[in-house]
């Protein structure tokens, strides 16, 4: 099996962490996308057990995006027009190196909305966990209070203090919120959809997103939307054993 740490600049010139993983003799990649405020490794080791679960069939990518993990950038600096730059710098990549291999996409929380606004061809499936919520002014609303629960600042017009529960403070810069506004899930996915099978796995615990909003992805033609057990993360591990079967089967179709 292989295991291979890289760096890939992205178009600001920001070194990317990369880790390459698997079975590089197979025709299937799999280029995994976190959520925001972590990491390669996703929250709570998911993508660590999703990429050891698939790697004998699949060779996988996971890198941090610009910010986060061991990645250059500023986390203030994050917004998803910058995020879905970091993807496509990824993906020509795994194109050049492999170009005949079939991409798959895995993408957790606002890695969706990262995919989304990307909008990519020519992958052959693309697995979402723990989407956020259809509506943006939602999300922001929702954010803004577990920011201010927390004993944050937020300011709109400048940069956010987010403390976080595992330490340390996350910045949050305009642009953020700015990109979030204008962004349309519903449109993206409806174009999405038509270009390459897409199913969606919605926590019904879910911790962080709670359960408002989530109805209208029911609706877009070619879409399929499965309600599992588990939370956010999916951490209990019968619930992760679960969705990993559901990812395995839906990888195979």
């Amino acid at each position: 099996m292989l295991t291979k740490k890289l760096k890939i600049a992205n178009d600001f010139g920001e070194n990317l962490d990369v880790l390459v993983e698997g079975n590089e003799d197979v025709q299937e990649v799999i280029v995994f996308i976190h959520g925001y405020g972590t990491d390669k490794d996703e929250g709570f080791s998911s993508f660590i057990d999703l990429s050891n679960a698939f790697k004998s069939a699949f060779l996988n990518i996971r890198y941090d995006q610009a910010g986060y993990g061991k990645s250059e950038g500023e986390t203030s600096a994050f917004h998803l027009q910058k995020a879905s730059g970091d993807l496509k710098t990824i993906l020509s990549w795994v194109r050049e190196n492999y170009n005949k291999k079939n991409i798959n996409i895995i993408a957790h929380s606002l890695g969706t909305f990262v995919v989304l606004l990307l909008q990519p061809e020519n992958i052959k499936h693309i697995v979402f966990t723990s989407i956020p919520n259809s509506d943006t002014e939602y999300i922001i609303k929702n954010l803004q209070e577990r920011i201010l629960s927390s004993g944050g600042i937020i300011d709109e017009d400048g940069v956010t203090t987010y403390p976080r529960t595992r330490g340390g403070v996350q910045y949050i810069g305009r642009d953020f919120w700015r990109t979030i506004k204008i962004f349309k899930p519903i449109k993206s996915l409806e174009a999405l959809t038509q270009a390459t099978k897409l199913i969606i796995f919605k926590p019904m615990q879910d911790d962080v997103l709670g359960k408002e909003h989530f109805d209208e992805y029911k609706k877009v033609v070619g879409l399929e939307y499965v309600e599992l057990n588990g939370n956010h993360n999916f951490t209990y591990l019968p619930d992760r054993q679960n969705l990993i079967e559901k990812i395995d089967k839906f990888l195979k179709s």
